[in-house]
């Protein structure tokens, strides 16, 4: 296999890699940002700073109205009608705690029960295990097949009349293996009382999501997973859904009347997003976005394929190496047999390599596959061939630290 020109065309934006010897296999954890989104930041804080849905100077009202049509921007790229579906986080662990709070208090009763995968990342995970402690809830938890995909079978027989939730995860975060979120939802919406969470943060850089098709409730995820900068998450939800949730935090432009003793709260997403926003962050990946829209992300993802299988056809000719394998988009992980996966991961970094080694903010169930945890190289479509061949080689000479 070659890299392709286009490949090798899509890794100039990224200045990264101008400046860095580092062989960089960890983009499950954060991708590197583009130079488009970098100018961005940039010249907003040199030409466009002022804040938002505040003072009505030019420049505030330029950047308001900029500022809201990178939320049009957003919603029309996932596929949404409107942009009060679109809510502004810090991240996507804040999404996740917005959501079970909100339906905690406005959805859920004590005794009702939601259904989480066993291999959910913490910030569902966690989150939902202290929701159901302080609410008095049930965690029913899905069982993976021998795929690593969420068993449908135990889905559907898990669905109780007093099912109120379902949180699953698009892509594992664990694994890498592709979800089976579009069977799952239908088994779900055939219960209008249900409604349908989902992490889609290793899912929004390597698969088209249109939130019409997919028909979830909420779906978000961070914007540093998609060639964008740290600091932002995206909420995406249904309209009768959003309502559902509550204000995560009070302070300024979340409200529309306040006096000494009654407060009137705005409108979505506005209700949503107290205090100044990240509008650097949002302006970086309103540029990202353009910048993906021109590119041939089609091709990309099918470089990507190619070179994940590649990546795969080579560990597994290693053997010392245990791959745990599926139907994995960007990423997958293995255990080396007869070396911890800590002292791996040191000498590869010592290699000039980076990846990810240990439970991957999902200790329950890689404890399950693997007690000392695993390593997990996740790719994009800006890794050339020789990168994984040189990584695969480094792997071969971890053979004499074998036990």
């Amino acid at each position: 296999m070659q890299t392709s020109q286009l490949a090798l065309d899509f890794r100039r934006n990224f200045p990264y890699f101008n400046n860095s010897d580092v062989c960089y296999l960890d983009n499950a954890a954060t991708t590197h940002i583009c130079q488009p989104a970098l100018n961005a930041i940039n010249h907003y804080y040199q030409f466009e700073h002022a804040t938002v849905h505040r003072s009505n100077h030019t420049s505030a009202t330029h950047n308001t109205n900029k500022f809201e049509q990178c939320r049009m921007q957003v919603a029309q790229h996932f596929g949404l009608a409107d942009k009060k579906q679109v809510i502004w986080t810090k991240g996507a662990t804040e999404a996740a705690n917005i959501i079970a709070k909100g339906l905690c208090q406005n959805y859920l009763d004590e005794g009702d029960e939601v259904l989480l995968s066993e291999a959910e990342h913490h910030a569902h995970h966690v989150t939902w295990v202290e929701m159901a402690k302080q609410y008095k809830l049930k965690l029913v938890f899905i069982p993976y097949n021998e795929n690593l995909q969420i068993d449908l079978v135990a889905l559907q027989n898990l669905i109780s009349a007093k099912t109120k939730v379902i949180a699953i995860s698009h892509v594992s975060n664990a694994t890498g293996v592709i979800q089976p979120i579009e069977q799952a939802i239908k088994i779900s919406k055939q219960f209008q009382h249900i409604k349908v969470v989902v992490d889609g943060s290793q899912a929004v850089n390597h698969l088209t999501v249109d939130m019409a098709e997919l028909n979830a409730d909420f779906y978000f995820f961070s914007a540093h997973k998609m060639y964008s900068g740290t600091g932002l998450g995206v909420l995406l939800g249904q309209l009768n859904s959003l309502t559902l949730l509550s204000a995560p935090l009070y302070g300024g432009e979340m409200v529309r009347k306040v006096d000494y003793s009654n407060i009137e709260y705005n409108q979505l997403p506005f209700y949503l997003e107290a205090g100044t926003p990240n509008i650097a962050a949002v302006h970086a990946f309103s540029a990202t976005l353009n910048f993906l829209s021109s590119v041939d992300t089609a091709a990309l993802h099918q470089y990507q394929h190619q070179l994940m299988c590649y990546l795969k056809a080579q560990l597994q000719t290693i053997p010392f190496v245990q791959l745990l394998n599926g139907d994995q988009v960007s990423a997958t992980s293995f255990v080396i047999s007869g070396l911890h996966t800590a002292d791996a991961a040191e000498l590869l970094s010592q290699m000039k390599i980076a990846i990810r080694t240990g439970f991957h903010c999902a200790m329950p169930f890689v404890t399950k596959l693997a007690n000392q945890g695993t390593l997990r190289v996740s790719i994009a479509p800006y890794n050339t061939v020789e990168e994984i061949d040189y990584f695969v080689q480094s792997i071969q000479k971890l053979e004499t630290f074998l036990d």
